[in-house]
């Protein structure tokens, strides 16, 4: 790979250790406050007791690519990436901004995705195979894949940054590419960056946006960490969740059947493309990393430990909260409550799937409608980095592929119930729509995953059933945790989504 040094002339090497000490002390001093405030910041459940510099370098003439670790009362470290700019007036809303003091002349940090010229920098970079040195003797690397396109110069390219919530931050150039920056980074290739390069080059698998480059941080000892990736754009209609919300938004509630059935037919080529995942993924009995494996017992003794431990946890953290929960979901928190031991002893209807030899494989881990784009041609899936909360190397498990089924089906409970609520119609509706929009999304699953040479599922329906239904429940459990963290008006989803699938688990016992 060729390299060359950062484009920064207009800053002699004096001037960057002045910038370096300042940073230092401004993050010390003033970030801890402001990282909660962030959107992409994934720790806003904890209590910050420090941050510092980790490490930092120049990119370009004003940008610094950074990098902080933060330190909190309880539980591990994290590093986050938090890259600025120098200078400028203008600050989105709610944007990050520090102010430096380089030798008592003052000037300010900003959120450098706020800036285009940052932006076009990076693409530059990529463009020039730049490394850019860093403070502690690192170095920032932006390399190329077979995919990037020939560009012929940035200046046209106008960035622009999404302003969706998420836990990444991405700017889109043009209708050409994007790149997404991660914010919360670990040592070694993520997950995104190493499942994306297997569908992408090795399998071929066509509904993923093109690898075309990733930024890769090398410090001076340890495992090189993916800090971004870059992919070609795909032209879309927008995100499976916006989708869906938008057609529940317009429906009439004595129609919903009738002004569905196109919905319902796309919801069935979504479950095409899941299964085609799968099978994807299934594909390379050669490569340890995705070769398919059998479902041992001690696997599904593991599973059936972290479900049990994860309903201990999700109980235990209501709990802690019952008092502040609103009245009107008070009951559902309850219900929750009251029905810990049955939880437990659900998770152990996985047994089976040791029982009926499936294979298990390596999955999205976080699947939902927000991670599928819709298409003229059907649906491209996005980000393949798992659950945020889960360990990294949890999240690179071989796992059961019937948890990204459950992860769709979860989503689309979401949408009903954010959605169609009583206030718009009677709660049958969404119930109703939600049992035609799962049986179509599973018919296409069900058909296309059986082409794969690996059994990945058991035999029988019932067995499929039972094992998505534990499946389903756990990921509830996920949502109560995440929405109590995060979004504390949206816990009563979740909440009444667990009820639901409790009551719908006694009617079929």
């Amino acid at each position: 790979m060729a390299s060359r040094a950062p484009r920064s002339e207009g800053a002699p090497r004096a001037d960057h250790a002045r910038v370096e000490a300042a940073l230092g002390r401004a993050v010390s001093a003033q970030l801890a406050p402001l990282l909660p405030r962030q959107r992409w910041f994934g720790d806003k459940g904890r209590t910050i007791a420090g941050v510092r510099l980790r490490d930092c370098g120049a990119l370009g003439d004003r940008g610094w690519l950074v990098l902080v670790d933060v330190t909190f009362d309880e539980g591990p470290d994290e590093t986050y990436a938090v890259p600025l700019v120098l200078g400028g007036d203008g600050a989105a809303p709610g944007a990050l901004v520090m102010t430096l003091d380089l030798d008592g002349v003052t000037t300010r940090a900003l959120d450098a995705f706020d800036d285009p010229g940052f932006c076009l920098e990076l693409l530059t970079a990529f463009e020039r195979n730049v490394t850019v040195p860093t403070l502690h003797q690192g170095a920032v690397r932006f390399v190329r894949t077979e995919r990037f396109p020939a560009l012929g110069g940035v200046a046209s390219l106008a960035p622009r940054r999404l302003t969706a919530e998420q836990s990444n931050t991405s700017v889109i150039y043009g209708d050409r590419l994007i790149v997404k920056a991660l914010r919360r980074v670990k040592p070694g290739i993520t997950l995104d960056y190493e499942v994306g390069a297997f569908l992408a080059f090795r399998d071929r698998f066509p509904h993923v946006p093109p690898l075309a480059g990733a930024i890769e941080y090398a410090p001076a000892a340890g495992e090189v960490t993916t800090l971004g990736l870059l992919q070609g754009y795909v032209a879309n209609q927008g995100d499976g969740w916006s989708w869906v919300v938008g057609h529940l938004r317009q429906l009439s509630a004595t129609r919903v059947d009738e002004l569905s059935e196109r919905v319902f037919g796309e919801l069935t080529g979504l479950g095409v493309v899941t299964g085609a995942l799968h099978v994807a993924l299934a594909s390379d009995a050669a490569d340890p990393g995705f070769a398919p494996e059998p479902t041992t017992a001690a696997d599904v003794t593991a599973w059936i430990g972290r479900i049990v431990e994860d309903v201990g946890r999700t109980c235990d953290a209501v709990r802690a909260r019952l008092a502040a929960i609103s009245h009107e979901i008070a009951d559902d928190a309850r219900t929750l409550l009251a029905g810990e031991a049955a939880l437990r002893s659900r998770a152990r209807e996985l047994e089976a799937l040791g029982a009926e030899h499936c294979m298990k494989i390596r999955v999205h881990g976080d699947y939902h409608l927000g991670q599928t784009l819709r298409t003229e041609s059907g649906f491209v899936v996005l980000d393949f980095e798992g659950e945020p909360a889960r360990p990294i190397a949890e999240r690179r498990r071989k796992q059961c592929a019937l948890v990204d089924v459950a992860g769709m089906l979860r989503s689309l409970d979401y949408a009903v119930h954010a959605t169609l609520t009583p206030a718009s119609g009677p709660t049958g509706t969404g119930e109703r729509w939600f049992g035609r929009a799962a049986a179509a999304f599973l018919d296409g699953y069900l058909g296309e995953v059986a082409k794969a040479q690996a059994r990945l599922l058991p035999a029988s329906p019932a067995g499929v059933a039972r094992a998505l239904s534990v499946f389903e429940l756990d990921k509830a459990l996920y949502e109560v945790r995440y929405e109590l963290d995060n979004r504390p008006a949206w816990l009563a989803i979740p909440l009444r989504g667990l009820t639901r699938l409790l009551a719908r688990e006694r009617a079929a016992s």
